[in-house]
């Protein structure tokens, strides 16, 4: 009898601790099921640094989410305000597809919960080579468009439609580098010399790369620049697609005409503020912030410019501290 009552008092006890798992479970599950409704119809696709939750409230200690990935390019940061940074890799050139998991534990058991994401290939038009962008041009589906204004130079192979005086322009055909299979036609080519232009000229041009209806071309409105000019056209026309408040994730060099100085050179601070744009390309005027020394900077002088470029409440500027050569 003894026995009995003993083995019986043993069950009860199994059962009042296994109810009391079950419960402390449940505000898991709760927790989990938290996580997936705050995150399962959020995009996959992830092109830039991110935040999460760093936790879960309860009745009693919030619960701790543990964020991991299975990706090596993505690195994950708990910060003071409590959120957890995921920070991508945003100039990957190829399309990276990871695994988010999110493990919520009471600091004796845990839940876990999975998401499929991916980081698209980035086209970071200022830093691919000419033949590169071509490349991506020619995956374009019917009508879309590369991200931004670019620059490309190449041969003149063929014109569809000769210079017309009454509307300015000119349609021609260009070869960049060795690619005879993936021609760029510039529609509606505008800017100085172009009446002039004849087959096996080597020219630059800047514009929106689209296809239309299976031809790869500058759109109409593209211009004709300075061969030459063609690496520093790129770096404008990427600095033009970025956000207020954004910046390049690296430094760019840009060569550019003095066109303003809007803040004279100060012997105090050693430094001056100029705006320059690329030869024969306009509103695209980048500004040079307390650009470092210039002294001997004026209007009209070409230099070429390091540093970080961002968008500051709507200008784009390289950031102080810039460095310049003339």
């Amino acid at each position: 009898m003894k026995k009995l009552f003993a083995l019986l008092l043993a069950l009860c006890l199994v059962l009042s601790i296994g109810a009391a798992v079950a419960e402390e479970n449940q505000g898991l599950k709760d927790a989990r099921s938290y996580i997936n409704l705050m995150y399962k119809n959020k995009p996959q696709s992830t092109p830039k640094d991110y935040e999460l939750v760093g936790s879960v409230p309860s009745d009693g200690d919030p619960y701790i989410v543990e964020w991991t990935t299975d990706s090596d390019t993505i690195t994950v940061t708990r910060l003071d305000n409590g959120m957890v940074k995921i920070d991508v890799d945003e100039d990957n050139t190829k399309e990276v597809h990871y695994v988010l998991t999110a493990t919520i534990t009471d600091g004796t058991d845990s839940l876990s919960i999975s998401f499929d994401r991916f980081v698209p290939a980035a086209i970071n038009l200022d830093i691919l080579t000419e033949e590169e962008i071509v490349e991506v041009a020619y995956t374009l589906e019917d009508q879309a468009k590369l991200p931004g204004a670019t620059a490309l130079h190449g041969k003149v192979v063929a014109i569809p439609s000769a210079y017309s005086e009454q509307y300015g322009n000119i349609t021609v055909n260009i070869q960049v580098g060795d690619l005879a299979d993936k021609i760029i036609q510039c529609y509606r080519l505008k800017g100085e010399g172009i009446a002039e232009l004849k087959e096996g000229d080597e020219i630059g041009v800047f514009g929106v790369i689209k296809n239309y209806k299976g031809t790869i071309e500058f759109d109409a409105g593209c211009v004709v620049i300075p061969v030459e000019s063609c690496q520093s056209a790129r770096v404008a026309g990427y600095a033009y697609t970025l956000e207020a408040g954004a910046a390049m994730s690296r430094e760019s060099t840009m060569t550019g005409v003095i066109t303003a100085i809007p803040s004279a050179y100060s012997a105090d601070y050693k430094n001056i503020t100029v705006n320059i744009d690329v030869p024969s390309l306009e509103g695209y005027t980048v500004q040079c912030y307390r650009l470092a020394g210039g002294e001997d900077l004026a209007e009209g002088d070409t230099i070429t410019v390091t540093g970080t470029i961002k968008n500051y409440n709507g200008t784009i500027e390289f950031d102080k501290g810039c460095t310049y050569t003339k």
